[in-house]
């Protein structure tokens, strides 16, 4: 007894000091100590942008998050979505799809902490942080410290990456999913036992967003051609990656199959692929179903040329500010283009041959770009390499900043090359400017973004919406059916009231029996539109400030917020 209980003592110890080992190779991996507290500091503000006030910036509250947490609620607490099916591997949603696999990373933050803003924002939040130790491993690996601390400026400061960190839009999942898959196949390509969990990875993002559906497979083939050509890919550690690659991604074929062919969906005790009820999504968006694809094609190229150099954003404010626009403008879009030309240089001369797996990852995600509808959250699976172009500009251009007074000026004094010192000085001038640019165009952002934004903008369902409809609920008699207006999405009171999923399915009333964007006339307690027999014999409503005065105050009970009232009926 004992000896097992000092082994046990023995076990824990070097648990620990595992633990405590792998603690500092996380927070303190660098070999110096300004090294480590720039590494810190640059953690340390882009966890900040990213996780407080959380569940107030953005305000209100996005249909797409609604319907996304109704759904993950509905699994929790009973296994089934709003359309009755178990586990699915796509939530029908609307009723032309959303991808699922943000709904279950959303289950145990809603087990946790209730359905509502904070607890539905978390799992992107959590997961925007820790891209910020993936980014910066992924910099280590491919060019060394200095080159692992210029990925994490960039991203840390990045208006894209903070924006889509800080909403529950299950779009906003695959960038993360595709950088650890990428993460694990740089290992891989030394240590072959890491790509059977990249490959892995690289299938699980087919759950992520539809556009993976494209993306993923020419990924895969262009890795596929990296590993022949270097003479990296064997048989064993490879083919057992692209097996569990095939094993993974079976279910979403399956599904692509039933809901393109019409087939009846396929339950089983634990999953089920469901059938939509109207057009599914990937083909509304996606050019490879368009009348005049060619064109279509032609259109998209324009469309993603002009959000990437030329506008910077797509017109939504909740994908990119117009005046930051996903990293800066047009200073953003110079270091991204240095850093690019740098990388095209240096792989020419046979430099970090691996480097070419970023520029794939670039090329593929504009292909992917000009077959679908283009907007950010649709093309976002090419910001993280074009982040990694502009961090590589940086990269190459600070090392002259060392050297511009014991090495540059020297030559421009006449004692060398006049050309290579003005070159090299020009070059420190010019890196200087870009940091001092981003980083005062960082600090105009997160002012901006954290107060005017914040309190002028908001999703659909705006926070004082919100507030009347719990105000209405907790208020009216039980028994009392809510009129709402008809302009709110419905996952709204799904979202702050949720009913029990089969209730929903009992009490819904649709248009129509076919829909691609679902428009239910009424389900459980509440009731959408107010005519005016509804007007004049319901009890509890929730209306526009604006329509008040239809509703005489001798009648009602009147709670007013900012945008909404919630109305109760005096007894």
């Amino acid at each position: 007894m004992g000896a097992t209980l000092q082994a046990l003592v023995r076990l824990a110890e070097r648990s620990g000091r595992a633990f405590v080992g792998w603690l500092r190779r996380l927070f303190l991996p660098g070999e110096s100590a300004a090294e480590n507290a720039l590494f810190l500091i640059l953690i340390l503000v882009g966890a900040a942008v990213r996780l407080l006030y959380l569940d107030e910036v953005p305000q209100g509250l996005n249909q797409d998050e609604a319907s996304a947490g109704y759904d993950a609620w509905a699994l929790a607490e009973r296994g089934i979505d709003r359309h009755g099916y178990r586990y699915p591997v796509h939530l029908v949603a609307w009723g032309s799809g959303q991808s699922a696999l943000y709904a279950y990373l959303s289950m145990p933050f809603i087990k946790l902490l209730g359905l509502n803003l904070l607890s539905i924002r978390l799992p992107q939040a959590v997961l925007g942080v820790a891209v910020l130790f993936v980014m910066y491993a992924i910099g280590r690996r491919l060019a060394g410290r200095g080159f692992a601390l210029c990925t994490l400026f960039v991203l840390a400061i990045s208006p894209w990456h903070i924006m889509m960190s800080r909403w529950g839009l299950e779009a906003n999942l695959l960038p993360a999913v595709l950088l650890v898959g990428f993460a694990l196949l740089l290992r891989g390509l030394r240590d072959p036992r890491w790509m059977a969990p990249a490959f892995l990875l690289l299938g699980l993002a087919l759950y992520a967003y539809g556009t993976a559906y494209v993306f993923v497979p020419l990924f895969t083939l262009g890795v596929l051609a990296y590993g022949i050509r270097h003479r990296l890919a064997d048989l064993r550690h490879w083919g057992l990656g692209l097996a569990l690659m095939a094993l993974v991604a079976l279910p979403i074929g399956l599904f692509l199959l039933v809901n393109h062919l019409g087939l009846p969906a396929i339950e089983t005790p634990l999953f089920s692929i469901p059938l939509y009820t109207g057009a599914p999504r990937y083909v509304m968006v996606s050019t490879l179903f368009a009348n005049d694809p060619v064109g279509q094609i032609a259109h998209n190229a324009w469309r993603t040329f002009e959000i990437l150099a030329v506008e910077g954003h797509d017109g939504t404010y909740y994908n990119a500010l117009p005046a930051f626009g996903y990293f800066y403008n047009l200073g953003g879009l110079g270091v991204t283009l240095a850093g690019a030309g740098f990388l095209l240089r240096d792989l020419a001369r046979g430099r970090r041959p691996q480097c070419m797996l970023v520029l794939l990852w670039l090329a593929t995600g504009l292909l992917v770009s000009v077959v679908v509808a283009p907007n950010i959250n649709r093309m976002n699976a090419l910001f993280l390499p074009l982040l990694l172009c502009a961090a590589y500009g940086l990269h190459r251009t600070f090392p002259y900043i060392h050297g511009w007074g014991a090495t540059a000026w020297p030559k421009i004094r006449g004692e060398g090359s006049f050309s290579r010192g003005r070159l090299r000085t020009t070059a420190s001038i010019l890196c200087i400017a870009a940091l001092v640019y981003l980083t005062l165009s960082f600090a105009a952002f997160t002012r901006h973004y954290f107060s005017t934004w914040g309190t002028e903008l908001s999703f659909i369902g705006h926070p004082s919406y919100a507030e009347a409809l719990t105000h209405a609920i907790r208020h009216a008699d039980p028994d009392d059916t809510i009129y709402l207006p008809n302009g709110v999405h419905y996952t709204i009171p799904l979202f702050y009231d949720p009913p029990d999923p089969a209730l929903y399915l009992k009490t819904v009333e649709f248009a129509g029996t076919n829909f691609d964007f679902a428009r239910p006339r009424s389900f459980g307690r509440y009731r959408f539109g107010i005519d005016s027999s509804a007007a004049t014999s319901g009890s509890a409503f929730v209306i526009d400030n604006r329509k008040l005065p239809a509703f005489p105050t001798s009648d009602f009970i009147v709670t007013k917020f900012d945008k909404y009232s919630a109305l109760l009926r005096r007894r």
